[in-house]
Formats: C-alpha cells, sequence, structure tokens
C-alpha cells in the first residue's frame, strides 16, 4: 500500500523569494511516496517515487548533480525498461534530467545521480522512479525502513543531507506459517485413509499486497506474476499427493511461472519437491489474500507403508541467488515459513511376541519356529475374513538371562539363507523361521535360561516354542503376542502397558 506524495519540505525561506541572497540555479522541494511494507526475501523490492519539485519563485536550473544514497544495494542497476527511471514533466521546452544508478563498491548500498540540464524552470519537475532495492539481507537483522539521502550540486534542495527520504517504512516475511486443521492420515500397513483423503492448507499474506500485483496490472516494471514455491518433504513409496491447478487466484505453474493446465501430482521421494503456483490476478490492496490448498492422497502399496510425516512449508518465487535488470521480482529463500504436518502415515507394522521361558541349561535346549502368516487363503476361502497384506521383513530376537546379564541382540539378517530365511536374511511372507535357541545365542554364552522377546519387522506373526531334552520330556507352547493397551482411563499417569494374546 502506497501514502501518495507526503511533502517533506514545501515552504521556502524568505531569502529564496525575495532575492535576498544571489542564487544562480533552481531550488527544489522534495516529495515522496513511501510504501508500507516489503518482503524481507526481496532482492529486488520497490520503493517509493521522489520528486523534485521546482519553486515557483526560484530562477532557471543550471547543470548540476542530485545524488540520493540508499541504506541498501540497488537491484536494477542495467537500466532499459525495468531499470532505474527519470522523468521530467512540467511547461513545453523542458530538458529531460537523466541518470545513473550503481552500487558503491565499498559500503555496497545504492547511489542514484541524477544530471540535472540547465535552463529548465518552473513548472518543473523530476521524479525518479523504478528503484528496487535488495532487502535480502534484512530478515533477521534490525534494518526495518528503506530511505535515502540527498545531496545536490549547482542547484539546491531544500531538504538536509542529514534528513532521510523514507521510502519503505518496514521489511517483513511475506507469508505466514500454514496452517493445517486435520491433517490426512494414512494407516501404514494396509494404505487405509481416514476420512475422504483430501485436507485444507492454508497460506496468508503477512502483509497486504504482499503478493504483489500482476506483470501487466498495475505494476507493468514486473517480469512476471507472483509465483509462490511449496516444498513438501519426502514421500513414502505407495504414496501420491495431487495438488489441483486451481486454488484461489493462484494456478499451478513452472518453476518459471508458465501456467499449467494439469494437476501436480507427487510421488515417492527421498527428498523435497517442489510445487510452483503463479498468480493470476492482482492482489487485493485492502484485504489478506490467501492460497487455499487442497491436496489429496492415494496409496498403491506396496505394503506396509514406511511410516512418515509429510510437511509442506511456502516461499515467494522466483528464488534466485542475485537479482538482473530482466528479471523482476527476485527472492531469496530466507524468508520461508516454518513447515507443519499435513498428512501422516502411521500405525503397528511389526509384531513383537514373548517367550516367557527358555533354556538351554544341563542338557535341554529351545525349539523356536516363528511363522509369517502375512499369506493366507484370501477373503473368499476365508469367509471374508479381512486378508492379510503380505510382508516380507527380518526378525530380532533379545535375550534376557535370568541372572540380568545382558546378552547381544541377534538379527536374522546377518544369516541369510538359514534357518528359513531368504537370501537377505529376511522371512518371506508364508515363511517359517525354525531354530534352536543354542544356534542362536552368541558363543560366548554356554548356557541360557531366561525370557526372549522376539520382534518382528512384519505384521500377523505367530510362533511356538518347544523346550525339550530330547530323550523323555518335552513341553510346547504358543508364543505370548505384545499389544498397547491404552490404560489412559484406569489410572492418572498410566498410558500404555503390555498385554499379551496367543
Amino acid at each position: 500500500m502506497k501514502t501518495k506524495l507526503i511533502l517533506i519540505a514545501a515552504v521556502m525561506l524568505l531569502a529564496f523569494t525575495v532575492g535576498a541572497y544571489a542564487q544562480t540555479g533552481a531550488t527544489y522541494t522534495v516529495s515522496q511516496e513511501t510504501i508500507d511494507k516489503v518482503a524481507c526475501c526481496g532482492l529486488a523490492e520497490p520503493t517509493g517515487a521522489i520528486a523534485f519539485n521546482a519553486v515557483a519563485s526560484s530562477p532557471a536550473s543550471v547543470t548540476g548533480t542530485i545524488t540520493l544514497r540508499y541504506n541498501l544495494p540497488i537491484a536494477n542497476t542495467g537500466g532499459g525498461a525495468t531499470g532505474v527511471q527519470i522523468t521530467t514533466a512540467g511547461a513545453g521546452g523542458l530538458t529531460p534530467a537523466t541518470l545513473t544508478a550503481s552500487n558503491d563498491a565499498i559500503t555496497g548500498q545504492g547511489v542514484v545521480v541524477i544530471t540535472v540540464p540547465a535552463g529548465n524552470v518552473y513548472p518543473n519537475t523530476m521524479t525518479l522512479s523504478n528503484v528496487r532495492i535488495n532487502v535480502s539481507g534484512s530478515c533477521n537483522t534490525s534494518t526495518g525502513a528503506v530511505e535515502a539521502h540527498a545531496s545536490s550540486t549547482g542547484n539546491f534542495l531544500t531538504i538536509g543531507e542529514t534528513d532521510a527520504i523514507a521510502l519503505v517504512k518496514s521489511v517483513g516475511p511475506a507469508l505466514v506459517a500454514p496452517t493445517v486443521p486435520t491433517p490426512i492420515s494414512v494407516n501404514a500397513s494396509n494404505g487405509v485413509i481416514t476420512g475422504s483423503g483430501t485436507t485444507a492448507v492454508t497460506f496468508s499474506e503477512a502483509f497486504l499486497t504482499a503478493f504483489g500485483h500482476t506483470s501487466t496490472f498495475p505494476d507493468t516494471t514486473r517480469t512476471y506474476q507472483t509465483l509462490i514455491r511449496l516444498t513438501v518433504s519426502a514421500i513414502p513409496t505407495g504414496v501420491t499427493i495431487t495438488f489441483p491447478n486451481a486454488q484461489g487466484i493462484f494456478q499451478v505453474s513452472s518453476s518459471t511461472g508458465v501456467p499449467s493446465a494439469s494437476n501436480a501430482v507427487l510421488t515417492a521421494s527421498t527428498g523435497v519437491q517442489y510445487v510452483y503456483y503463479v498468480m493470476t490476478a492482482a492482489s487485493s490492496p485492502a484485504a489478506t489474500d490467501t492460497l487455499p490448498l487442497l491436496p489429496t492422497a492415494a496409496t498403491a502399496g506396496p505394503f506396509p507403508l514406511a511410516p512418515a510425516n509429510v510437511t509442506i512449508s511456502a516461499a515467494l518465487a522466483p528464488i534466485t541467488t542475485g537479482a538482473t535488470a530482466t528479471a523482476f521480482p527476485s527472492y531469496t529463500a530466507n524468508c520461508e515459513t516454518s513447515p507443519v504436518t499435513f498428512l501422516t502415515v502411521s500405525g503397528v507394522l511389526n509384531t513383537i511376541l514373548l517367550v516367557p521361558y527358555a533354556t538351554t541349561e544341563v542338557g535341554y535346549n529351545t525349539a523356536l519356529s516363528v511363522a509369517n502368516t502375512t499369506k493366507d487363503p484370501g477373503t473368499t476361502a476365508m469367509a471374508n475374513f479381512p486378508t492379510a497384506i503380505q510382508q516380507t521383513g527380518k526378525i530380532t530376537i533379545y535375550f534376557y538371562p535370568k541372572n540380568g546379564s545382558t546378552i547381544a541382540s541377534w538379527v536374522s539378517t546377518s544369516y541369510p539363507s538359514l534357518y528359513g530365511l531368504d537370501s537377505a536374511g529376511k522371512l518371506p511372507a508364508g515363511g517359517t523361521f525354525v531354530a534352536l535357541l543354542s544356534q542362536i545365542l552368541p558363543t560366548t554364552v554356554t548356557e541360557f535360561g531366561g525370557y526372549l522377546f522376539i520382534v518382528t519387522d512384519f505384521t500377523n506373526a505367530h510362533g511356538e516354542f518347544f523346550v525339550s531334552n530330547f530323550d523323555n520330556f518335552t513341553h510346547g507352547a504358543l508364543m505370548l503376542v505384545v499389544s498397547d493397551l491404552d490404560r489412559a482411563t484406569s489410572g492418572a499417569g498410566r498410558t500404555q502397558e503390555q498385554g499379551l494374546s496367543q
């Protein structure tokens, strides 16, 4: 939002008006536009125009200069249609002013030198416009405004060199953190999605007109419309996320702002992925605009899915490492919003089995058998009982001796093609793991007596164990299946405890 032409100093000293002192050049008052706020990640943010207005009673201008020193670098020093502009207006016959724009070699701050021609008389106004400033280093600093200081040779300014000309009131983030009322929930074991599989993710402007304008209205100095770059975190295999083409005043586009007629479809990835939306209408200067997203999830397996929290964040785009005189606006990623979770993949993906007692003492041994029953006859053969999702996974066995000592766990992936395992040391769907306790104990353990926990990386595991002296005694029992029981309602401070079943 802009405040129109605030007069910095419009009253002339009486000495100038009555000719009390000799004067060889024109006197100019200085007025400017002030922009409320710009995005702190901006590499080429617009600043307010500055007008130099000849005073009616002053002489004609003489050849001279007006120098503007900005407190930040100028992005568009290259000239041309998108460069810094100077226009001269007034009664006919005025000679146009010219300028050069650069950045100080020592400080890096912007400098504009206006060459004032001789012979221009009142009414004569020179307007400096389209100065774009790199404010991208201001997100985490105390820089709160964009301003310039003016000085003159040959002619006179009613504003002093120590007086700052405010061109932008403040610098800050362009977007606020997104809101996600209810993330999409996916069951990891079978891919079932809770609800419709669609959620609402809303990004909003942090200040009015943060989204800016289009390249054709009202800011024709822009090379293209505002883009929003969405950053989506790693997506597990078997999950697809679709972002609809049209979302509010935005449309799916390429990274350079070319609109697309298709939805943005993201599949499995090990790293972040980007989705771009281009603004198709000017942002309202009187209301906070939003980018209302409605991403939809679908699953196709293989199951189980890897647990995941898929997050999303956003930044103004295009994101570059530097601004040029022919590409505006441009942004860095240093004011990207914080990520929020919009999709979760969770659920039970293993089975925990308990052997209450196993031994290799005094001539006894214990046989262990674990079946991967994720392979079954199917719903028809089982009278419409839900079929399992076929899975392959490793087995880990934890030993707990009765004397409380510590023994290293046994992991099946270290024993490929043994005990019913496949070549990767995993138990396939429909397979059965069979081994004696003495075969899997560390070689440093001569005798064992205690209990075992067996954890499988697949669901629907069942097991049996036999304690025998292989002569006149054998005892067998089913392994107990350990599950989580929510006990939060049965006593203060009690949350989850073991539940056992066969």
